[in-house]
């Protein structure tokens, strides 16, 4: 994976109302651990962060950091935080790497190929987008390319069938699905839903003419 680099200072004053103020000046608060080394605040710019995110298929990827008194730091982005409502950048967590220290990571699972099963008509199911492994950092890829295209209807796929390779480690439940094929929707299954659907609204109807006896 090709590494990026972004500038960062450190941040002195922290505090809510410090990060509110600094984003409304085009800059994001962050912060820098591990390594067994003290945790930094720092500020980055956050359109330049924006740039980054949009390049990426995955938030989990690996920067320098030219970080101030201190020079390049090479890290994996741990966490990005988004406002609630308006999906902003908040904030963003970086964790130190080190080249001969493997890294806990999810990956995101791409399903490539159209199923044998929906082009029958049965509809394919992606369960699983992301897979948390542990690999070393050199070794980070953006996302898993899995091939469905062999998958009848009824076929189900779990992470025990995945062939990620010997680099990669799974951390994730051997039994967790990942993609099913299910058949087509029937006619009937399709009408009962819609029977379902409609019979609520009379229930609520019946419902506020006795509040109103």
């Amino acid at each position: 994976m090709e590494e990026t680099k972004l500038i960062a200072k450190k941040r002195i004053l922290q505090g809510t109302g410090n990060s509110r103020r600094l984003r409304a000046t085009g800059g994001l608060p962050g912060v820098i651990y591990g390594s067994e080394k003290e945790p930094v605040a720092i500020e980055i710019d956050c359109h330049e962060f924006e740039l980054v995110l949009h390049h990426h298929a995955s938030e989990s990827m690996l920067l320098t950091i030219g970080l101030e008194g201190e020079g390049d730091v090479a890290v994996l982005v741990k966490e990005v935080q988004h406002h609630p409502v308006s999906s902003e950048l908040v904030h963003v967590d970086f964790q130190r790497v080190s080249a001969d220290r493997p890294i806990h990571v999810e990956i995101p699972l791409e399903l490539i190929g159209e199923a044998v099963g929906v082009k029958a008509g049965g509809i394919l199911d992606h369960v699983m987008h992301a897979i948390a492994v542990e690999c070393l950092p050199g070794d980070l890829v953006e996302s898993f390319d899995i091939d469905v295209s062999g998958m009848s209807i009824g076929d189900t796929l779990h992470v025990s069938d995945l062939q990620l390779g010997p680099k990669f480690k799974l951390l994730a439940d051997e039994d967790a699905m990942v993609a099913a094929v299910s058949g087509p929707r029937t006619e009937e299954e399709e009408a009962g839903e819609g029977a379902e659907g409609s019979a609520e609204p009379e229930v609520i109807s019946r419902k506020k003419e006795e509040d109103s006896e």
